[in-house]
């Protein structure tokens, strides 16, 4: 049985592909529209470039058989063959994308691929973030697991416990959990929600999440090991708006480089760039990441500043800009994403002299960035050109 209502011709499929040239985000990229797909959704990832193979009875299926690049559907029962084909879904919270008067969920062959579309969808959200949305997973995540796996087999239960301990090797704290009231989906809301307590995010075999849409979370399918004849595969699933979260714990299943993550598309952050102990897996890094904050990278001032060591516990560096016509040096620092209430909620537990203030970039950019005050002083290191490499030459006593 074909799984297409109505497909458009090769060649005609070739042709706009060819014409529209690179153009768009997803230029190039083959969409299945499943017959409940939302028509403002699909408007908008023809827009970003994606074109329209045909409608499909199971969007899963065309993008498992290699008939498209990337598929949307409505919510219902839609994971679970993603899970059986071999797929990525990606079902986030409702009513952050775009036209979700139903939730929406994004299929392609690879977490990238199908975080990439869902991006698109999360321009124009039809549901506000909150202003303390986490964009990351915590560098060690808390993830629970079901103590019991009702009515799963042999090989199943074996892909998952294989998956566990992928999630473990990767750094996840695991833990144990009763999820009864989340597999019977038909409980009080917080009970099923209990699970969580205490949690980043729940992992269950990709056939028991049909439960994350009625309890308003957001989910995340992944392939992992063979079980059987048939791909294994897990659902991550997280509180509602807690996305970025889902995705960066999928991707360690994935073995995948953590991605941008699409909520980035559609919430409103902040940039925030650190010289050190800040730095990411520096000693203090953690009351950036505890607050939800994304690491986006490494990044060089102009050469207008000056590194000290300040006299603190642990040792801080002092950034500070020199007078014109007074010889400076380029530092490197990490750049951070956060949310505008995580951001307040550290800087008004900033201790002096450190401030928060604009810096000048290699780039010719200004951006929010760590600084001193004036009144500063310690050793200066800006030779070093970096915190870490001053660390790593023992120019920093360690207290």
């Amino acid at each position: 049985m074909t799984v297409w209502i109505s497909r458009r011709p090769d060649a005609e499929i070739a042709a706009e592909i060819e014409s529209r040239g690179g153009d768009g985000h997803l230029a190039g990229l083959r969409l299945a529209v499943d017959e409940t797909s939302d028509a403002a959704a699909v408007e908008a990832l023809r827009t970003a470039g994606a074109v329209v193979v045909g409608t499909t009875h199971s969007a899963p299926v065309a993008v498992a058989a290699g008939a498209a690049d990337l598929a949307l559907a409505a919510a219902a029962g839609s994971r679970v063959p993603a899970a059986v084909h071999g797929i990525v879904a990606i079902a986030p919270t409702v009513g952050v994308l775009i036209g979700q008067a139903c939730r929406t969920v994004v299929f392609a062959p690879t977490l990238a691929s199908a975080d990439r579309a869902t991006a698109v969808l999360a321009a124009a959200p039809e549901r506000s973030w909150p202003s303390d949305v986490r964009l990351a997973a915590a560098p060690a995540p808390v993830v629970a697991i079901p103590e019991e796996l009702p009515e799963l087999d042999g090989p199943g239960r074996a892909a998952f416990e294989r998956a566990v301990d992928t999630l473990a090797a990767a750094g996840a704290r695991i833990v144990r959990v009763g999820t009864s009231a989340f597999l019977a989906a038909h409980d009080l809301r917080d009970d099923a929600l209990a699970v969580l307590d205490g949690a980043d995010a729940l992992l269950v075999p990709a056939a028991y999440t049909t439960a994350a849409g009625p309890f308003g979370l957001c989910a995340v399918t992944v392939p992992t090991a063979t079980a059987g004849d048939a791909r294994g595969s897990v659902t991550v699933v997280a509180r509602a708006f807690d996305d970025a979260v889902a995705l960066d714990v999928a991707a360690l299943l994935a073995g995948e480089s953590p991605p941008a993550v699409w909520p980035l598309a559609g919430t409103e952050h902040v940039e925030l760039v650190v010289f050190g102990a800040h730095l990411a897996g520096g000693p203090l890094a953690h009351q950036l990441t505890d607050r939800g904050a994304r690491f986006a990278g490494e990044i060089t001032t102009a050469p207008r500043y000056r590194m000290t060591v300040l006299p603190t516990n642990p040792p801080k560096p002092g950034v500070t800009r020199v007078a014109d016509g007074t010889a400076g040096s380029a530092l490197s620092g990490h750049r951070w994403l956060m949310s505008p209430a995580a951001l307040g909620a550290f800087l008004a537990a900033l201790p002096a002299p450190m401030q928060l203030g604009k810096v000048e970039f290699a780039d010719g950019s200004w951006r929010t960035g760590f600084g001193c005050d004036g009144s500063a002083r310690g050793a200066d290191i800006s030779g070093y050109g970096s915190w870490t490499n001053a660390l790593a030459a023992g120019a920093v006593e360690q207290t």
